[in-house]
């Protein structure tokens, strides 16, 4: 009798539909699969069903409540498909890097920080650990995932830890984790889309990936200058000319979601609300100046916080910390965490909307702040978040792979830049600003929109 271990597993996702563990008819990628089930059920896996993937999108679009973990197995499921669309040249197949890379997508987040990327931004000043080095430090430390990794191979670990850093050699397989067309972004656009009930953001995956070929294109090796640089042939994942179209659509998908999902004034004040509530407990816990220090405070003025702490921090921790606040004597930190418990948010001003082209609107406003601050200006709160919707990157480095790769021409010899090929990705390649001001009230509000309408007269 096969051994129950061995049997498929199956997760039934609202996305993908049945995702299955096995039964590939693949030895390898068999193994690969029992090793990511076995690593689903490691305490540290399990604690992403306790991370909501959108943080305080559900403020907005109440059905966004869904988690890290869903959104974890479904990369790893997207991954295998990239994967398999490589296999189908099988002299280019590394079933070893093939395997480091399938795991790596699926510990992609799993040192990633309670409420979406606001803890990470919160908490960024004082510990300087983007969640991507979380996820490689409990990869590698002494956790069950590491346990789980080092009963296949001793350097496992290490080798997914590299990839998720940043620090391994950029190929085909490190772009199936990391790039601009990679599995993550392709599970999250249409998780996000689903569960936030939005009609705009579709990308017809299915046209997308029977679009995607493998090839070669040439790049530079890391460092040197342009004369003593040496190149050579990468394999690459690309989209035929029947895939321009839908790489366009992906690209705009993307652009639509960040700003009207992601970046949602509602949200993103939220956001800046947990910000300036994590700065007045660190501030006021490192002078001990705190009632009560709950693991989520003893976290925060940690100058080095173990993984063991920084695992004790979910979604949950958050809130039952908000709750504790609620009553501390600094009114700052009581006031926030009430309000923010009771979706009492700050009022938005938005600049950027009332700024022409070259006119520093943000920029004069944030002056004028400065030297005639209003009462209270500590309680104003400023976004300027830079967004790009598409990066370019130059053929001279290795980097080049994380280009999405297209042919417009069937005889074409290599693949190039979308961006050189579409005026629509040339359009989306500029950094987007979006700046606004949030205030307390309705009062305060009105008196930034005074200070901006005496500014721009």
């Amino acid at each position: 009798m096969t051994p129950r271990s061995r049997l498929p597993q199956r997760v039934r996702d609202p996305v993908h539909g049945l995702i299955v563990f096995g039964d590939n008819g693949d030895s390898s990628r068999d193994e690969t699969d029992r090793i990511a089930w076995t690593l689903l059920n490691a305490p540290e896996f399990q604690r992403l069903r306790r991370i909501r993937q959108l943080g305080f999108s559900d403020l907005v679009f109440p059905g966004a409540t869904h988690s890290r973990f869903a959104h974890s197995v479904g990369v790893y499921h997207v991954a295998r498909q990239l994967a398999d669309v490589i296999a189908r040249r099988p002299e280019r197949r590394d079933p070893e890097r093939e395997r480091i890379a399938l795991l790596a997508a699926l510990l992609h987040d799993v040192g990633h920080g309670p409420f979406s990327h606001a803890f990470e931004a919160a908490t960024e000043t004082r510990h300087r650990r983007a969640h991507e080095q979380w996820s490689a430090e409990i990869v590698e430390g002494d956790t069950q995932i590491n346990s789980v990794l080092r009963e296949t191979d001793n350097e496992l670990p290490s080798r997914i830890g590299s990839l998720l850093r940043g620090d391994d050699r950029v190929d085909i397989y490190a772009t199936i984790v990391s790039s601009q067309f990679d599995a993550d972004r392709l599970d999250y656009l249409r998780r996000d889309r689903m569960a936030a009930g939005v009609q705009f953001g579709h990308v017809d995956c299915d046209w997308l990936f029977d679009c995607l070929e493998v090839g070669d294109i040439t790049v530079g090796e890391k460092g040197g200058t342009r004369s003593d640089k040496t190149y050579y042939g990468a394999p690459c994942l690309y989209l035929g000319p029947k895939g321009v179209s839908v790489a366009e659509e992906y690209i705009e998908a993307r652009f639509r979601l960040y700003r009207m999902l992601y970046m949602h004034k509602t949200t993103r004040a939220a956001e800046k609300m947990l910000e300036a509530l994590f700065a007045s407990v660190m501030s006021a816990a490192i002078d001990g100046k705190m009632q009560r220090r709950d693991p989520l405070a003893e976290y925060l003025v940690a100058d080095n916080p173990s993984i063991e702490a920084y695992l004790k921090i979910d979604d949950a921790a958050v809130w039952s910390a908000m709750t504790a606040w609620s009553d501390e004597r600094n009114e700052r930190i009581s006031t926030l965490a009430r309000r923010l418990r009771e979706r009492n948010l700050y009022k938005c001003v938005d600049i950027g909307v009332l700024d022409v082209p070259e006119g520093n609107l943000f920029e004069r406003f944030r002056r004028y702040l400065r030297e005639r601050p209003p009462e209270r200006i500590d309680d104003i709160l400023l976004d300027d978040p830079r967004l790009t919707m598409y990066t370019w990157y130059d053929f001279d480095s290795p980097f080049a792979l994380n280009k999405i790769l297209v042919k417009t021409r069937s005889d074409t010899t290599e693949p190039k830049d979308i961006s050189t090929e579409s005026e629509v990705i040339r359009a989306l390649r500029k950094r987007e600003r979006i700046r606004r001001a949030y205030a307390p009230d309705p009062d305060s509000a009105q008196e930034l929109r005074d200070i901006l309408r005496r500014i721009t007269a």
